[in-house]
């Protein structure tokens, strides 16, 4: 399972780098985001994988989902990606519809 979820955590965020549903996020956070793909895809070389999977899961909750650009499949990944790390997707969406009103 935790294979699985490291790799969901990858695929979705990369998938939704490609659709720019990160750009709006600080550069700052865009380096530590790339940086933390870095790290999950070299695992054998970082002892502290948890802590990176989190960081990079919380920078998946920044995701705007409402662009132009996301797919069907883009959104399936991410409710998948947040269900898998017992996230609740409708809270994450909730807080981002919020921020978006204000």
């Amino acid at each position: 399972m935790k294979k699985r979820s490291c790799t969901l955590l990858v695929n979705a965020t990369g998938q939704l780098l490609q659709q720019h549903a990160f750009d709006h996020l600080s550069d700052e956070k865009l380096s530590r985001m790339n940086s933390c793909l870095h790290k999950l895809g070299n695992q054998q070389l970082h002892d502290d994988l948890r802590n990176v999977e989190y960081e990079l899961l919380n920078y998946c909750k920044e995701a705007n989902l409402y662009v132009d650009t996301t797919t069907p499949h883009s959104l399936q990944q991410w409710f998948a990606l947040m269900s898998s790390y017992g996230e609740l997707p409708m809270s994450v969406m909730g807080t981002h519809l919020q921020e978006e009103a204000e």
